[in-house]
């Protein structure tokens, strides 16, 4: 019996994952609101899940906000080869730490973008859109949502 990193999945021609990622979220401080209790930990442990053969580590701006995104970038800038960043878009953290949402187009294209700058990136290779629907909203249509994405890359 192999690793859990022995596992893969294809999500497109050019990107393979291990099945079991890095869920970096709880690197932030308590309720994923401000730095983490211990910076050299979490460093340490981003390190770590890479050494041990991960692929893809799973994060976004509003963690912290921007805490996770910089820390994984000070932990693991310039990102090896076959590491993949995998983030998420839809909300804001406001001020009290609510998670707001955040789905008209100008809003996730200013969010893909500071993901790619808190990460050091010019390219995501995946990107998730956090709904409403997560958050027990109603059945409101993300249609104009991906309006979005056809020009959200910094090649654009």
């Amino acid at each position: 019996m192999g690793s859990m990193t022995d596992k893969t999945i294809t999500l497109a021609d050019d990107l393979t994952i291990t099945r079991m990622g890095y869920g970096a979220m709880q690197l932030a401080g308590p309720g994923v609101f401000g730095p983490p209790r211990d910076r050299d930990q979490a460093i340490a442990v981003l390190r770590e899940a890479v050494e041990l053969g991960i692929t893809h580590i799973d994060t976004s701006d509003f963690y912290g906000p921007t805490v996770v995104n910089e820390l994984i970038r000070e932990a693991l800038h310039p990102y090896p080869a076959d590491l993949h960043l995998v983030t998420k878009v839809g909300a804001r953290r406001g001020d009290d730490a609510s998670w707001n949402p955040a789905l008209a187009p100008e809003d996730l294209k200013a969010a893909v973008h500071e993901n790619l700058d808190h990460l050091g990136l010019d390219v995501l290779d995946v990107v998730n859109l956090r709904t409403a629907e997560h958050d027990g909203g109603g059945e409101a249509s993300i249609a104009e949502s991906f309006t979005a994405w056809p020009n959200c890359s910094r090649r654009a």
